[in-house]
């Protein structure tokens, strides 16, 4: 079970020396602060805080109970996992999300069951797929499938295998009459499984054979605690890895549109699913790539109104581009009337810049109506405030100006009122927009630092025992007749109980001091203890602290060595004089906390206790230059 193949399902990750790095699927940002360390097997996201192994980024992410996270990876690596056989009533007692994902699995395979091993599924839903182009092998690969005209050949079905019609219900399938009897809420309906991240089917799409026009084309499952429709994408599953390869993810409309493109060879792409853009949509794609490309068709109106979707892309900081079809044509026509080398050309060759395409789309019913072709700049002005980078806004006003024969600085005073208004709106009131201007007579406050005592030092040694306590190191011994010095093995936690006893150090911050003599005791009893002892700890509080102490916010860059031929010796590799210099200097902040503590006694004292104290501190003076000359640091005063 390796953590970054777990964590790689769902987030974009891009090797960084030993780690990775990626986009926190925990909160919004724009550069990437998530961490996943292999050797550790653990996240840590240096942005929110997140941090946990394997299975507790399932059940942040998916919102997995610990038994079910167990489940999900014993699934997604093939291994069985012994369970005694369930009762009635406990398989009621599950909870909702896993019902539902049970009996949305199971229903999906009973729908392809009946698509290809019935009469009336291959006589209808497979006839139809087939003529909407579609291969067997796509077929199967997207599982579609078929429910029975019958009316309840489902609900009959399922609840012959023990399923809850209230579970059913919710997971969309059927609709319960007055008396209680169900029926199939997809009866004769060809359907399209909504698959999440992990593959596993959360939702549905069916869509009636009939050409009754006061049916709708399409039922959809409800939302539920395993369905969100605004954070879903159809086809995200089947397009993330190349999404991720590709830096691009085309953004259509439609299942089909998915799937036609799939089958010509374009498989980093996805749809809304018929619905408006979203800002959860949005932040979805981010995770794998840094451009979205919207394929739209011939329909200019449909265009005008969907361009709310592109100000929402525009507004998280990603690449837009737009790609349009013929009139009369869609992703979907267009993938099965021309071959994939040419969906393939037509998709690189006509994509343009969201502000190309914009700026073309307002302006061509303007005419020479002054009013009317400023109000299509205002709108284009509108978009181009909502880009977060500085830069980029400004070549996009340069270009604007360029396509629409307007003044750049009047584009540039329209934008700079589109941006006060934002601030205004963001903070509230009528509050000018705050200049960054410091007088030259004032000088900035101070911040007021804080006296952390040895913390920083005791966290500092915690991390050593933590990450390194396990390995050997050589320690010098002293010859007694003064010949060549003779050298020892000992694993570093041994060498640190010792330097520590030596002066009777302990860790004053009580977690330090907790997980410190949990690891000496273990040791002592000749238990070997590993990091996965804290990483995994059942104490989420030391869970935490280890993961933070053991996942590095920077890693050297390679160029030291393979450009600039310089070796730059990491701790690993110097544990011995790493581990002296830590204790020296705890030992160091240790005295000065000691002087301070005396000095303020002196303000205090009486004549004799001010001799006592005054020694005190002469002593502890001598102490601490003994060890600044092995420290490096400079002693004033």
């Amino acid at each position: 079970m390796r953590v970054e193949e777990v964590v790689g399902d769902f987030v974009a990750l891009k090797r960084k020396g030993p780690r990775y790095l990626g986009l926190c699927p925990f909160h919004n940002e724009k550069t990437p602060s998530f961490n996943v360390s292999p050797n550790l097997g653990i996240f840590k996201c240096f942005g929110c805080g997140k941090a946990g192994d394997s299975i507790t980024f399932l059940q942040e992410h998916e919102h997995l109970s610990y038994v079910e996270a167990i489940r999900w990876l014993a699934k997604r690596y093939q291994i069985e996992l012994p369970e005694e056989e369930q009762t009635p009533e406990q398989a009621l007692e599950q909870s909702e999300r896993e019902s539902l994902a049970v009996a949305q699995q199971w229903a999906m395979n009973w729908s392809i069951e009946q698509l290809w091993n019935t009469d009336e599924g291959k006589r209808i839903g497979l006839s139809y797929f087939h003529e909407r182009g579609f291969t067997d092998a796509t077929i199967k690969a997207f599982q579609l499938g078929y429910v029975p005209e019958q009316g309840n050949a489902f609900a009959i079905a399922a609840q012959a295998n023990g399923f809850n019609p209230e579970i059913l219900e919710k997971a969309g399938w059927i609709k319960r009459r007055e008396d209680g009897t169900a029926w199939d809420f997809f009866a004769g309906r060809v359907t399209f499984p909504v698959f999440g991240l992990s593959g596993q089917p959360i939702a549905f799409g069916a869509r009636t054979l009939k050409s009754d026009k006061k049916l709708p084309k399409y039922f959809n499952s409800p939302e539920s605690v395993l369905y969100v429709k605004s954070r879903s994408l159809y086809g995200i599953y089947h397009a993330k890895k190349s999404i991720v390869e590709q830096q691009l993810c085309y953004l259509v409309e439609g299942y089909t549109d998915v799937i036609s493109l799939h089958q010509a060879g374009i498989t980093n792409v996805v749809a809304s699913s018929g619905t408006s853009l979203t800002e959860d949509q949005v932040r979805l794609i981010k995770r794998y790539a840094p451009t979205v490309c919207i394929l739209y068709d011939g329909d200019a109106a449909g265009m005008k109104a969907s361009l709310r979707g592109i100000d929402l892309v525009l507004k998280e900081g990603l690449n837009v581009k737009v790609v349009t079809f013929p009139e009369g044509e869609d992703p979907d026509s267009f993938a099965k009337s021309h071959s994939s080398s040419e969906v393939n050309d037509h998709l690189t060759r006509s994509a343009q810049d969201f502000l190309v395409f914009k700026a073309g789309l307002l302006t061509q019913d303007v005419g020479d109506d002054p009013l009317k072709k400023a109000a299509a700049i205002h709108d284009i002005v509108e978009s181009i405030a909502l880009v977060p980078d500085q830069v980029l806004r400004s070549l996009y006003i340069q270009q604007c100006a360029r396509l629409l024969t307007v003044n750049e600085q009047a584009l540039i005073s329209e934008m700079n009122k589109v941006l006060r208004r934002q601030y205004r709106k963001q903070v509230g009131g009528e509050q000018p927009v705050p200049e960054e201007v410091i007088p030259e007579a004032i000088a900035p406050p101070q911040p007021v630092i804080e006296d952390l005592g040895t913390t920083p030092q005791e966290a500092n040694m915690l991390r050593m025992l933590v990450a390194y306590g396990h390995k050997r190191v050589m320690v010098p011994l002293e010859s007694e007749d003064g010949g060549e010095a003779e050298e020892e093995e000992a694993s570093l936690a041994e060498l640190m109980f010792e330097l520590l006893a030596l002066d009777d150090i302990m860790f004053d911050d009580p977690l330090f001091r907790a997980i410190y003599l949990d690891y000496r005791h273990t040791s002592n009893m000749g238990e070997a203890v590993d990091t996965a002892r804290y990483v995994q700890h059942e104490q989420e509080e030391w869970r935490q602290l280890a993961i933070g102490m053991l996942t590095e916010k920077h890693t050297l860059s390679p160029n030291w060595k393979e450009r600039h031929k310089i070796h730059v010796k990491h701790e690993s590799d110097q544990l011995y004089d790493a581990l002296q210099e830590a204790v020296d200097i705890l030992k160091e902040r240790r005295v000065d906390v000691m002087v301070r503590d005396r000095q303020e006694q002196l303000k205090t004292a009486d004549d004799e206790s001010m001799m006592i104290l005054l020694a005190e501190i002469k002593a502890l003076n001598e102490v601490k230059w003994k060890l600044a000359k092995r420290t490096g640091r400079v002693v004033v005063g």
